[in-house]
Parts: C-alpha cells; structure tokens; sequence
C-alpha cells in the first residue's frame, strides 16, 4: 500500500470535523496512491510521503499557508505557500483549496507533475488562488465610527455623541489592540444656561472569536481611559464662564460585528467604565456638579477593513 500525505491543522481556532474532511478529501483525489490522512507531523511508526502542516490565519480564516516537507528531507527545508481569499468565497471551499495545494507542493517536492484538480472544482479558481505569493499579512487594520449615548453626570441627563475606533487584529491569535476617540454633550442642561461636554480618549485590547452560525464575530476588550469634561455657564452680560475636569478610568466592553468577513461590517457595542475618582465641575454662579464614578455607553456604528 502506498504511503499516505500526513496532514497537521495548526496554529489558529479549532476546525469544524467537516471542513477537515473536506480538506483530506480533495487532498487525497489529487494526490492518489496512499492518498491524505490528518495527523500530527512527528508520527512514527507508518511508512509517510510527505509531512504537510496547514496553518489557520486568524478567526476568519481568510489567509492559508501551506507548508510540505518531503521524508527525509534536511531539517528546515520546507516548500511553503501562502493562500489569500475572497471574504465571498465559500470557507468549504477554501480548505478543498487547501487540500488541493497541500497534494500540489508533495507531488512537487517529490518531483512529479502537478496532480489535477478533483472532478467538479474550479481549476482556473483554485490555480488562481494556489498561485498567489503576497507576503504574509498577520496583521488585519480597521476603522470604525458611530454614535453613542449612555450615562451623564451625577444624577444628571444621559449624553450623546460620537466615536471613531482603531483597531489591529492579529488574525491568527485572535488578539487586538485599540485606540479611540469619542465626543459626546449632555442631552439637555443639569441647570438653567449650563452646558456640559465630555472628550475621552482610549486605548487597550482583548481577545475575538467568530460565531460561525451567526457569520459575526465577538470582541472582549479592556481599554485605559482619560475623560476631558467642560461644564459652560455664559452669561449674556459676561465673557463666557467655564469648569472643567479630568479623570482617569478603565472600561470593559463586548462588541458584536456582522458580518465577520465583510469589508464593512456593522458594529454594536455595549460598555461598562469605572474611574479612579469622580470630578466635581464648578461654572460661576452656576451650580456645583459631579462627574461619577462609574457608568455606561452603548455605541452603534461600522467598521471598515483597510487591510
């Protein structure tokens, strides 16, 4: 009997049995003789073609890389390939890829033809595909902007405003990292003539992970907060007065996108924030009032990829 192809899924959020056999499925049509069988690459003890490991790019699995090592070949040398997809394409299709390229780079390595693709896959798709060489992109940018409202000031009218978020997800880890901007006014005045606004700044990270039944993805964050907040008092008869203050704060907050890989994707987010210490805001002759300690913010906006 001819010896297998053994294949490792590596490095990412666990696979789905059926997108694994799929995988071994169209590996072992286009390999033929002892055909694909998963496993781990150190296995012993049967006769094996060629180790493969296929490493999942980060929750949405749009990126791919293959690498093959051939039996007995000097430590270290590897035939690797990179596969980039479509947010579009089908994700079974994209480990029938996988599995077709995982053939393709043993029968190279093995020095015989490229093995052809199985009956009822699209060769010109899959070559197209199996042929892209960019560079590895671990790193996905993103940009997103809405409005919020949530708590105010102490006993006082809930806000609203807005927020711009920057985010870095390394797509294999599942790990983040975000900077915000937000500017938000008090939905109506704590006193007669008294105004208040409030810009926070903020910056953390946390973990994603996809829902697949729901093609969304769930963001943990904590993130360092600084809240800027003026209180203004004018008077017709005067210059303009003002109080302001700042605090320091933490934040944790759960965001919800959907769809998990579509360029734009509509964001809701839901907040929780404690600071350090509450800020009292003096504007004369208006009265005295508090910025408290903790609160909440629901946020509702998109998000675009970059990269």
């Amino acid at each position: 009997m001819a010896a297998p192809i053994v294949v490792d899924l590596a490095s990412g959020p666990a696979v789905d049995g059926e997108l694994a056999a799929l995988l071994v499925e169209a590996c072992s049509r286009a390999a033929g003789g002892g055909g694909c069988a998963l496993g781990h690459p150190k296995r012993t003890g049967t006769a094996v073609r060629a180790l493969a490991v296929v490493w999942l790019d980060g929750p949405d699995h749009l990126r791919l890389r293959v690498d093959v090592a051939s039996l007995g070949s000097p430590e270290g040398t590897l035939s690797s390939r990179e596969i980039e997809f479509r947010a579009e394409d089908p994700l079974p299709d994209r480990y029938r890829t996988a599995g077709l390229l995982v053939a393709a780079l043993a029968a190279e390595r093995a020095g015989a033809p490229t093995p052809p693709a199985p009956t009822g896959a699209d060769p010109a798709t899959d070559a197209e595909e199996a042929a892209a060489t960019e560079p590895p992109r671990p790193l996905g940018w993103f940009v997103g902007a809405g409005g919020l409202a949530g708590s105010g000031l102490e006993g006082g009218p809930a806000r609203a405003g807005g927020w711009v978020m920057a985010t870095a997800l390394d797509r294999r880890s599942g790990f983040f990292g975000t900077l915000s901007v937000s500017y938000a006014a008090a939905l109506r005045e704590p006193a007669p003539g008294l105004s208040v606004q409030w810009l926070t700044l903020g910056g953390g990270g946390g973990l994603a992970a996809p829902i697949r039944p729901l093609d969304a993805l769930v963001r943990a964050r904590i993130e360092a907060t600084v809240d800027w907040v003026t209180a203004s008092a004018p008077d017709p008869k005067k210059p303009p007065e003002a109080g302001h203050g700042w605090a320091l704060g933490t934040r944790t907050a759960v965001d919800l996108l959907w769809p998990e890989g579509g360029g734009v994707a509509l964001v809701g987010s839901a907040e929780a924030l404690v600071r350090i210490h509450g800020t009292a805001l003096e504007a004369p002759p208006k009265p005295r009032t508090t910025l408290p300690i903790g609160g909440f913010t629901g946020m509702l906006g998109l998000q675009l990829r970059l990269q």
